[in-house]
């Protein structure tokens, strides 16, 4: 039943498979001019105002201390949900805030302003959005109509809008005069208060002391054999990832990774599964690049200035510490900016004294550096560690980790290749001889094998050994969502369609 599905059997013992870093060295492209919003012109503005409720900054840092002693080392929590009054609903021509009015060019605009006290940074949640053809939705600063993100377009629900770095932000809806309103609809019901999480909020809790400026060899300590320049490159492969969960705005870590095609630039993200557990909290993920200093004593540079993939991801795959290995992998919809890496990893298993190496954004600061050893047998710290043959051990010798470390890669400091992604531990600035605990890649590779290698011919969907008839009715079944087969989305693109059957129908016709 299952191979009549396509689903194809893992092989959980397979031979050792290893692949080095991918460093693609195409010229940066300029960064893309936002969109303009049309109520930032001269002659018009925001029709609308909502002052929403502030938040208890002392309860909810109450709760994130209260928060820090589980073994997982947890996600770094930025942010916490505030609602309106109430909900900011557009419906048709009817509006419960702002009304419409009509602009040069002839369009129309709908456009609130949302104000949040205290705020560093807000994230609009569209309960949902149903905009004809031609309409549009942005999301800007109030104060730098610059800094604006979207368009947000179509029918959907659920929908979290990329991080804004202001208190007051404004949502705009634009449509076309010779474009019918009637169907339109637009719901806010809630945003994400960014209250901490990056230095130019003055009462953040940011990384903790001992952690180790990724670009600066000259802080850390003389045991340490490597120097930063030793890891610039791999460092860039590195990103910190903000997202949407039950608690609120959340921050994690993780990494690009190579596949074994080395004409290819599949933006495969790697984290932990307690970062990000499902489709839905994939399709909130916004990673930021390069949030790092470039030198000694170098600027850090503001959260909104840094590159960002801010279009949600496909969950490709994961399992939870009480099933796996703690990963989840998966590929973002926004290509990363050019010369990012893409990090190699290995599926041999390495020994304890093997030296290792973690790049992370603890605390969701800028990145940091953490060298240590792979260590063996029972929890110094007199805590309960996950499965063995499931998770490494590491021992730190300079540096640590922090909540918003998890999902970081373990890399070899040999070959600098991920061996896993961290699970959780009890290192800390107080706390630096207890270890912390990775996944093993190799215990989670054959549940990623079908995205990062090609070692059999992609047209094969159900792994027959042959490109047939077969094949076309599996690509046809998962597009038509009659059935699941992984290996149906044969180019890769994130989406089963008909560019998938018709390449398969052409392997069949031997074209």
């Amino acid at each position: 039943y299952l191979t009549a599905l396509g689903i194809v059997p893992k092989t959980w013992a397979s031979e050792v498979i290893a692949v080095d870093a991918e460093a693609f060295a195409s010229p940066m492209k300029a960064r893309p001019m936002p969109p303009q919003p049309l109520s930032a012109l001269d002659g018009y503005g925001p029709t609308g105002f909502v002052k929403l409720p502030p938040i208890d900054i002392a309860r909810v840092l109450d709760e994130d201390a209260r928060g820090e002693s589980t073994l997982e080392k947890g996600v770094a929590r930025l942010g916490v949900f505030v609602e309106p009054d109430a909900p900011l609903v557009v419906e048709g021509d009817v509006t419960s805030h702002g009304a419409w009015e009509l602009v040069d060019g002839g369009r129309r605009l709908w456009a609130v302003t949302l104000y949040a006290p205290g705020a560093i940074g807000l994230r609009v949640h569209f309960h949902r959005l149903a905009l004809p053809p031609g309409a549009q939705v942005l999301v800007y600063d109030l104060l730098d109509p610059w800094e604006a993100y979207g368009p947000y377009c179509g029918v959907s629900e659920d929908v979290w809008s990329a991080t804004c770095f202001s208190d007051a932000v404004v949502v705009e809806c634009s449509v076309p005069s010779v474009v019918s309103i009637e169907g339109l609809r637009l719901d806010i019901d809630r945003v994400a208060h960014l209250y901490r999480g990056f230095e130019t909020w003055p009462s953040a809790k940011v990384a903790g002391y001992c952690n180790l400026d990724v670009a600066c060899d000259a802080s850390w300590p003389q045991s340490v054999s490597h120097t930063a320049e030793d890891w610039s490159a791999v460092s860039l492969g590195i990103g910190g990832i903000g997202t949407i969960g039950r608690a609120g705005a959340l921050w994690c870590s993780g990494s690009l990774l190579a596949d074994t095609d080395s004409d290819t630039t599949v933006p495969y993200f790697l984290t932990a599964y307690h970062c990000v557990s499902s489709a839905s909290a994939a399709d909130s993920v916004e990673v930021y690049w390069q949030y790092q200093r470039d030198e000694c004593g170098g600027a850090v540079p503001l959260p909104e200035t840094v590159p960002r993939s801010s279009g949600g991801a496909d969950f490709l795959a994961g399992a939870s510490r009480f099933n796996g290995a703690d990963f989840a992998l998966l590929r973002l919809r926004d290509m990363p900016p050019a010369r990012m890496t893409y990090l190699g990893w290995s599926t041999a298993s390495a020994p304890a004294g093997t030296d290792v190496v973690c790049i992370h954004h603890p605390r969701g600061d800028y990145k940091r550096i953490t060298f240590g050893t792979l260590t063996r047998g029972d929890d110094p710290c007199g805590y309960s560690p996950p499965p063995a043959e499931r998770f490494y051990q590491s021992t730190w010798y300079a540096g640590t980790t922090e909540a918003g470390s998890s999902g970081s890669p373990l890399m070899s400091g040999a070959t600098q290749r991920v061996l896993g992604q961290l699970y959780g531990g009890y290192a800390s600035c107080s706390a630096q001889t207890c270890p912390d605990y990775y996944g093993k890649f190799s215990d989670s590779f054959p549940l990623l094998e079908p995205w990062l290698t090609r070692n059999h011919d992609p047209l094969d969907v159900d792994y027959s050994g042959t490109v047939d008839a077969a094949d076309i009715q599996c690509v046809v079944n998962a597009a038509l969502a009659i059935s699941v087969s992984y290996g149906a989305d044969v180019n890769r693109s994130g989406a089963v369609d008909a560019v998938d059957v018709q390449l398969v129908i052409l392997g069949v016709l031997g074209r």
